[in-house]
């Protein structure tokens, strides 16, 4: 009984993170597994017209006559496919989407992992260098929640006046 319990458990312990996916399952199963960033850039071609799975945070949402590219700044992806802390980015990438989407929800800093079909590269000026993206189409887009930040209430001091002194008075 023991041991079905154990194998139980760390049945379920690997199967966790598979489970914990925002990308649906068709889309995952047509994807590539895991490739560097760096090596999405450097070898656009050799990948173009496959699909890859990306995280990252968005920098702008443009919308043209019929379509909408999402600039995002790429990083690596934690479990759960939700993207790391912005300092670990590796690079830019594109998504071109076919159709309208409402740039005050995909807005500035927001997290976002794509699943999108390499459709090559391009370059940008910025501050006289130029800079690679990767360009994708759209396949899949998980937007993450926006949660919001609060700046709760909180004392200067650790305890209330009278408690926070040696020896502790509890009236003066």
């Amino acid at each position: 009984m023991q041991k079905l319990r154990i194998l139980l458990i760390s049945l379920a312990a690997l199967m966790l993170p598979i489970s914990c996916t925002v990308i649906s399952e068709p889309v995952r199963s047509d994807a590539e597994p895991h490739v560097p960033f760096n090596t999405l850039v450097a070898r656009a071609d050799q990948f173009k017209g496959r699909t890859v799975i990306l995280g990252g945070y968005i920098l702008e949402t443009r919308n043209l006559e019929s379509e909408t590219i999402i600039k995002v700044l790429q990083v690596p992806m934690r479990i759960g496919e939700e993207p790391d802390f912005k300092d670990r980015s590796e690079g830019r990438f594109l998504v071109y989407h076919r159709g309208f989407l409402d740039p005050e929800v995909y807005s500035k800093d927001r997290a976002i992992t794509v699943a999108g079909e390499v459709i090559g590269t391009g370059t940008e000026e910025m501050s006289d260098s130029p800079i690679l993206y990767l360009k994708l189409k759209y396949r899949e887009i998980y937007l993450w929640p926006d949660y919001p930040t609060h700046s709760y209430p909180y004392h200067s001091w650790p305890y209330p006046y009278p408690y926070y002194r040696y020896p502790y008075r509890y009236w003066r």
